[in-house]
């Protein structure tokens, strides 16, 4: 969204930590450049993180996690590596993710700039003059080259069971994203079969109170589920909950207690782990940001 790593989130990016869970047993981790999958990128290059269990706890579903503006899949380890743990295949994949789509159409008066610049970024179709992503560095090649790669590299995990030809197998997949990578899961959400989208922090908005028109897209609304702080500072909660109304989702319950089974939209007031800015932003997906009462309730929850 509006861009949402200042100097001091980028030297805690930096300096993240792997995930502190315990190692389940049979956890593999396969850190692969996107380069290495297709050698034609050279921009954005940061390392794919993928995730899978043994045979016999595996859902055959994917998680796909989208990282937000200027930040890697490593900063976000510990959510992907629980999707592993309770069954999924799990990739956070790197993206091209500047600028900040909010940041660059929020100001339009236009109610499609914000679904064709995530397309664009999506398909690498040229759709919007703000973004500049071809094929090869879209997020659908991206995401299909890396299952090739990681498919020929390690044939018993079966992570070609998510390949449809040179596509991915979108009904087998949960798209998750943080901040901008919110944004995109939630425009693939209505442009793909998809199992499940899950948003944190992230949703699109126009500066003139008009919603822009993926927003106000009902279609498939239950298959979407989100999370965001009441005191978020790049992305103020009234906001958040007209773009989850226009959504066709239901009104937000509390993070913080019990959550109901059926429920889809969390806001939580729990205090960050580390207290730099744009703490509240980061705190619902980021590794170093998330207490741990955001991995026991809310992911546990979305990952159910």
């Amino acid at each position: 969204m509006i861009r949402p790593l200042t100097f001091c989130v980028l030297l805690a990016f930096g300096c993240s930590k792997p995930a502190d869970r315990a190692t389940p047993p049979g956890l593999r981790e396969h850190i692969v450049l996107p380069s290495a999958a297709n050698s034609n990128i050279n921009a954005y290059n940061d390392p794919n993180y993928a995730y899978v269990v043994p045979d016999n706890i595996r859902r055959n579903q994917l998680l796909v996690f989208l990282p937000g503006t200027g930040a890697e899949p490593k900063n976000y380890r510990k959510f992907i590596r629980l999707a592993a743990e309770k069954g999924y295949h799990a990739i956070g994949l790197m993206y091209p993710n500047e600028p900040a789509v909010n940041e660059l159409c929020a100001g339009s008066a236009d109610i499609t700039a914000h679904s064709r610049a995530r397309l664009e970024i999506i398909d690498g179709t040229d759709r919007h003059p703000g973004v500049s992503v071809d094929r090869t560095n879209s997020i659908i090649q991206r995401l299909t080259d890396l299952l090739h790669y990681l498919d020929q590299s390690f044939p018993g995990e079966n992570w070609a069971q998510f390949l449809n030809g040179n596509q991915p197998a979108w009904e087998k997949i949960l798209a998750a994203g943080h901040s901008q990578g919110a944004g995109h899961a939630g425009v693939m959400g209505k442009q793909y079969p998809l199992r499940r989208v899950i948003l944190f922090s992230g949703i699109d908005y126009l500066s003139n109170g008009l919603i822009p028109d993926w927003v106000q897209n009902t279609t498939r609304h239950n298959i979407y589920y989100a999370l965001h702080h009441e005191k978020d500072e790049l992305l103020d909660i009234s906001i958040v909950k007209s773009g989850w109304a226009h959504l066709g989702m239901a009104p937000p319950v509390s993070a913080d207690a019990s959550i109901p089974p059926t429920a889809h939209t969390l806001t939580t007031t729990a205090t960050p782990a580390l207290l730099l800015p744009l703490r509240f932003h980061n705190m619902t997906a980021v590794d170093v940001f998330a207490p741990a009462s955001i991995a026991d309730n809310a992911w546990l929850h979305f990952l159910q």
